[in-house]
């Protein structure tokens, strides 16, 4: 594969690059959230580098562990300035445009992303509710059927409930692969971030669960006020 890649890359032109790389990031565009952006491109481009060049090669291969470890809840005082300097050594020391195009791209999502990647880093928080550490999913009681499809269809069986009950799911069993979500026609189960909806703690007939009013009621009901 390496070969194969190395010969594609040293026949194709600057633009011919500088096009796959941008398809590439394409791909990304309907991601919200600019840490995982930078995680799935940076996979991505690292398996079609060619591998000849060590700043390409292992450059990339590193911006795709920190970007991993900042949104498995990892990250560190200091990443954002590692990813800003492996990109920059990309754009300068790539022996050909796949590196330095990636790096590019890569200190342009850091650029225009850097209040998300702070708020990953130093407040353990994902506000697109992409990346799976700083989100759990829940079933909203006011939507629930109870039809049990979900239940079926979860592979880690962290959901509770029978037929005509409110389902519930234990978050410290899903591994929030979001095929519930898929399967559930009433668009009852959904995304919570550091501020989960009153639930009920074991499932009961559904219609039957009310959420008492919290602050006074209104649209802040049951939650508690978050600095953003």
């Amino acid at each position: 594969m390496a070969l194969m890649q190395r010969k594609l890359w040293k026949q194709a032109s600057l633009e011919e690059i500088k096009d796959f790389i941008i398809e590439e990031y394409k791909k990304q565009s309907e991601n919200p959230c600019p840490v995982d952006k930078m995680r799935v491109f940076t996979d991505s481009t690292r398996r079609t580098s060619c591998g000849e060049c060590v700043i390409c090669r292992e450059g990339i291969l590193q911006l795709n562990l920190v970007a991993e470890a900042i949104s498995q809840g990892k990250g560190r005082d200091g990443d954002i300035e590692v990813l800003t300097e492996i990109s920059e050594d990309l754009i300068i020391g790539s022996c050909c445009s796949y590196g330095k195009e990636v790096g590019k791209i890569t200190k342009e999502i850091i650029e225009e992303g850097i209040e998300e990647f702070e708020k990953h880093i130093k407040r353990k928080r994902c506000d697109a509710l992409v990346c799976k550490k700083f989100f759990s999913y829940y079933v909203a009681p006011e939507k629930c059927n109870g039809c049990n499809k979900c239940k079926e269809e979860c592979p880690q069986k962290a959901i509770g409930g029978d037929k005509d009950l409110i389902h519930i799911i234990d978050s410290s069993v899903c591994d929030r692969c979001g095929k519930c979500t898929i399967i559930c026609k009433k668009a009852a189960i959904q995304k919570a971030g550091t501020v989960v909806p009153k639930l009920p703690q074991e499932p009961v007939p559904v219609g039957t669960f009310k959420a008492e009013p919290q602050n006074g009621g209104g649209l802040m009901a049951g939650r508690r006020r978050r600095r953003s």
